[in-house]
């Protein structure tokens, strides 16, 4: 309880006239409430790909993610007819405090956003629209969390800022995945492309690639806390071996930013076929995602790499004409892939 009222202070001063050393220097969030009395808070958000950088970005090596705006998010808060908190989704319908332990996040972020803005006696039900793939590397509790902090402080109509939208949602992110980059906090409340690093200010940039970027759902649910522990688990083992590896990966990154720049989808191409070796090195991959990989390049993508925590979850490909990423879609969906999704770069 000590250390909530030391978060509950930190949270509120962020509204005050201070300047932070966090990424937004404390401006006003974009989805904060007008003035106008509203019955019903809404919050919106969306999931996120991994471009380049998984796992390395965890120990502060850069990484490029894009928005993934075909897969929002949307949540609704208002009254409740109990006496306590109600939550409606998906996955679980009844009092907030019931919810399951997948869940515990959502509560904790509830509890923090509620304490913040001074607000924790009216009964609300919230309700959670997802259409971003649970378990798939996507970013969907972060994009939950930021819609439900969004909602919350549009029912209060409180004035919520950039960098109280990121600290929220980072604290339940810690419970959700043990270990959090801050990636997805920043990609599901933001529509562009962003390189980032830990320690470092966010970059976000327009890719305008001439390419298309094909994404396959393998339909195997990822473990991305597992992931992360394992690779942590690895690098006490082999610290020597487990650091290259990360460093590798990170100048992949730069590499890969670099391709961007110069509109070069071939050199891309090749940058994601060596991060998915690294990364199956750090035996995050599994034989579903190679499997889907090697379907890929066989159908002519550019390269292709698995995306996000891992040991499940999506693999996507780059393609140079939206023809030939269709080839690849189908090629994927022969494989086994449950969904996949067409990205046009150049309107990223």
């Amino acid at each position: 309880m000590v250390l909530l009222r030391h978060i509950i202070q930190f949270l509120r001063r962020c509204n005050e006239a201070v300047t932070l050393d966090l990424p937004f220097n404390n401006q006003q969030d974009i989805s904060s409430p007008t003035n106008r009395k509203q019955p019903v808070g809404r919050g919106k958000a969306h999931g996120k790909i991994i471009l380049m950088g998984e796992h390395s970005v965890v120990y502060d090596y850069p990484a490029i993610a894009l928005p993934f705006m075909s897969a929002p998010v949307s949540v609704t808060v208002q009254p409740s007819s109990h006496k306590e908190h109600a939550l409606n989704c998906v996955y679980y319908t009844g009092p907030l405090k019931g919810a399951p332990f997948h869940l515990h996040n959502i509560q904790h972020v509830v509890q923090l956003t509620l304490s913040m803005i001074d607000q924790e006696t009216q009964p609300l039900l919230i309700d959670i629209d997802s259409q971003v793939p649970g378990e798939r590397g996507m970013g969907s509790s972060a994009a939950v969390s930021v819609a439900v902090v969004r909602a919350l402080c549009d029912f209060y109509q409180y004035p919520l800022t950039s960098d109280q939208l990121y600290y929220l949602t980072n604290q339940a992110e810690l419970i959700a995945h043990e270990a959090t980059s801050g990636i997805d906090t920043l990609m599901a409340s933001h529509d562009q492309a962003i390189i980032y690093r830990k320690s470092q200010a966010p970059e976000f940039f327009n890719c305008h690639l001439d390419a298309y970027l094909v994404v396959a759902d393998s339909g195997i649910t990822g473990q991305t806390k597992q992931a992360v522990s394992f690779v942590a688990h690895q690098l006490k083992q082999t610290p020597e071996k487990v650091t290259h590896y990360m460093s590798t990966i990170g100048d992949f990154v730069t590499q890969a930013y670099n391709a961007i720049k110069a509109n070069d989808a071939d050199q891309l191409g090749r940058l994601f076929t060596y991060n998915h070796y690294y990364l199956a090195h750090l035996n995050v991959s599994s034989p579903e995602l190679d499997q889907l990989v090697n379907a890929a390049w066989t159908a002519g993508a550019l390269g292709a790499k698995m995306t996000g925590g891992g040991l499940g979850g999506c693999v996507i490909a780059l393609s140079k004409t939206k023809k030939d990423a269709l080839k690849v879609s189908q090629a994927f969906k022969d494989q086994g892939a449950q969904q996949t999704w067409l990205l046009n770069m150049k309107k990223i």
